[in-house]
């Protein structure tokens, strides 16, 4: 590795588990100390002691992204024990397989709280522990489905869209701040 972000602070959401315990694990890797965030208490712990054993740092704080209280725990912890965050990756999301039709109200609105509410809180929650960064990155985890529709994901998708777009919103209010904010937007990802 070439220790792309050695001395960085990086918090990363939902890194109990797969893409977030591996944008964990790669930050850790190239030199951040890495706080892993949350709901799943026991995965996130794994990570943690994953990425001890490869001999890198980090912490976990049970999280519940939807959550400004749970947020504002979060950027204490970071700022405590560590005096600032360098890195964001808002990478927590969750997934309904449901057409537009069979779609709740409550699964609707559980989507969005998690995957686009949880990311405007992070993005919002996370300005004052960046302001010492000499580079501060906020890196919001979208989907191919918030660009282009597919079937039975309706709520999914419309919250990776939301996400998209929140990110062209950030990117331009947080200037003012020197944070750069970017979007991704990965493909379908299976478990091995």
């Amino acid at each position: 590795m070439t220790k792309r972000v050695e001395g960085k602070i990086a918090v990363v959401t939902g890194g109990a588990t797969g893409m977030g315990r591996t944008h964990a694990q790669l930050l850790a890797e190239e030199g951040a100390a890495v706080v892993v965030t949350d709901i799943d208490v026991e995965g996130g712990r794994e990570t943690v002691k994953l990425i001890e054993k490869d001999g890198g740092t980090a912490s976990f704080v049970q999280h519940d992204v939807s959550s400004s209280a749970d947020w504002k725990v979060v950027v204490d912890h970071a700022v405590e024990s560590h005096g600032r965050v360098d890195i964001l990756v808002n990478n927590a999301g969750i997934l309904a397989f449901t057409s537009l039709q069979d779609t709740e109200e409550d699964v609707w609105d559980r989507i969005f709280a998690v995957n686009a509410k949880g990311t405007y809180l992070g993005c919002k929650t996370i300005i004052p522990a960046m302001k010492e960064s000499k580079a501060p990155s906020i890196v919001n985890i979208s989907s191919m489905y918030g660009i282009i529709g597919a079937p039975n994901a309706a709520a999914y998708e419309a919250s990776k869209g939301a996400v998209r777009t929140l990110t062209k919103a950030a990117a331009v209010d947080l200037q003012e701040f020197g944070i750069r904010v970017n979007s991704v937007h990965p493909g379908s990802l299976r478990r091995r």
